[in-house]
């Protein structure tokens, strides 16, 4: 998936394949409370041309998942300018996203990088979070929530048979 700023920013992530060395569990009572990670390839760039990229677990299967409906559900309520801020975390705090409506069918999303996936510039103190904001208009987020439900359809939820 690929979201470009009005402003030149951009972010590029996609799973690139299951967590390595991570395998489901055998016993049937372990894999209830087992969760599918993916490895997540990212790249990003700030308006300013600074870039940075990292690959790391940072999404379940069922949170890659949600991310798609989650990023679908945002551009559809970019209709209403009075829409709330809202908020999408995940178990690994690498990553985090925020959107805004802006105004009739512009959206501000910020994906915030923290921990493993902040930029090299920044890597101390380790409670950082470094904000990515990206202008965008309702249907190109559309977009991008389309193409990422299409590229984590190739990782579904694995399980021992």
């Amino acid at each position: 998936m690929e979201i470009r700023s009005d402003d030149g920013a951009r972010l590029r992530i996609r799973p690139v394949g299951y967590q390595p060395g991570v395998e489901p569990p055998v016993d049937p009572e372990q894999a209830r409370d087992w969760d599918d990670w993916l490895l997540i390839e990212a790249d990003a760039r700030t308006a300013d041309g600074q870039a940075w990229s990292h690959c790391q677990p940072s999404l379940t299967v069922a949170e890659a998942g949600l991310l798609a409906e989650w990023l679908g559900l945002q551009a559809g309520l970019a209709a209403e300018p009075g829409t709330l801020p809202a908020v999408l975390r995940f178990t690994e705090p690498n990553l985090a996203m925020r959107t805004r409506v802006i105004r009739r069918r512009r959206v501000e999303l910020t994906v915030e990088f923290s921990y493993e996936s902040l930029p090299p510039w920044m890597r101390r103190p380790l409670t950082a979070v470094y904000p990515l904001p990206l202008t965008v208009s309702a249907d190109a987020l559309g977009v991008a929530a389309e193409q990422w439900a299409r590229e984590v359809e190739a990782y579904p939820h694995r399980i021992v048979s």
